[in-house]
């Protein structure tokens, strides 16, 4: 397989990034048939489809590998010219974050990386089950998530464990739950209702288990209680505090209502996550330099067990 040029390269990110070819070739400032020519010569370079001709277009499966590469050769070209003091001073670093580390500790790294290194980081949010998607994809060139493996050309070391506890007003667990603390039935867990962050969100349903077990019940029918959405982790926490339902919430976003008594346990035990940090496997003094900062702030908040 012949190497590709870097015009190639910066054609194929173009592509994938802007959705067409006629996006790409306006950025390009060349015809969509130039860039389809582009497309097709490195098709036939590897001998394999590298796009799907879709609206808009999308990698295959391979051409996901090469979209990663070429997005790090970009990246990697961007920080020699910074080294060599032709490139500007400013760095950027593409980051994907579950909303919840966003809201209780990433930023400390954040505002510590641009205002010490000015390197400056563009955070996307997804869940942590599906963050390695955008690192597969070369759209991240980091990640936090929940999956421990490595993906291809990327190393992998674990953050913590964060912590969350099942928890209610204590309005709210007055309300819904006649006897508690000393007993919940499970038609009232059925009927009572519960804060859920979207519909990829898995930790209720630990929650719920936690709870079953927590008061002897048995859940054969697996009933299902009134859900409220709400896809912000501090509205998250807000919706819980105001008695709306009962949910799941950070450790750190919680333990003020704890301590004051206006917040309750629904369980004693909490829910855990382990999580990772997955970045590009490359030589990188500025890649370094986010991974040690976002460590130094995962420690003050995680467990590290």
């Amino acid at each position: 397989m012949s190497r590709f040029t870097a015009e190639q390269l910066r054609t194929f990110v173009l592509l994938i990034e802007y959705g067409t070819f006629e996006a790409a070739a306006d950025v390009l400032m060349i015809s969509p048939s130039a860039v389809s020519q582009r497309i097709k010569a490195m098709e036939q370079s590897a001998g394999r489809v590298l796009v799907k001709r879709t609206n808009p277009v999308a990698p295959t499966e391979i051409g996901q590998i090469v979209l990663r590469m070429a997005r790090q050769s970009e990246y990697l070209n961007s920080e020699l010219e910074q080294q060599l003091g032709t490139g500007a001073g400013d760095r950027t670093i593409a980051i994907a974050v579950n909303a919840d580390s966003l809201a209780t500790w990433l930023l400390d790294a954040v505002a510590v990386l641009a205002r010490e290194d000015r390197i400056f980081c563009d955070l996307r949010r997804e869940g942590e089950q599906y963050s390695s998607a955008l690192l597969r994809s070369g759209e991240t060139m980091a990640a936090i998530t929940s999956h421990p493996e490595s993906i291809p050309g990327c190393v992998v070391q674990k953050l913590g464990v964060a912590r969350y506890w099942v928890v209610g007003s204590l309005d709210f667990a007055r309300r819904c739950f006649e006897d508690w603390p000393r007993a919940i039935s499970l038609e009232e867990l059925n009927a009572a209702p519960v804060i859920e962050y979207d519909r990829k969100d898995v930790g209720q349903d630990l929650a719920r288990s936690l709870l079953l077990e927590h008061f002897g019940l048995r859940d054969e029918a697996a009933g299902q209680a009134p859900s409220i959405y709400v896809p912000s982790s501090p509205d998250y926490a807000r919706a819980v505090e105001a008695g709306i339902g009962w949910g799941i919430v950070p450790e750190q976003q919680c333990a003020e209502g704890l301590a004051s008594g206006e917040l309750v346990k629904l369980a004693d035990e909490p829910v855990e996550f382990p999580l990772y940090w997955q970045r590009w496997k490359i030589s990188s003094e500025v890649l370094d330099r986010v991974s040690d900062e976002v460590f130094r702030a995962a420690r003050r908040v995680l467990e590290t067990s």
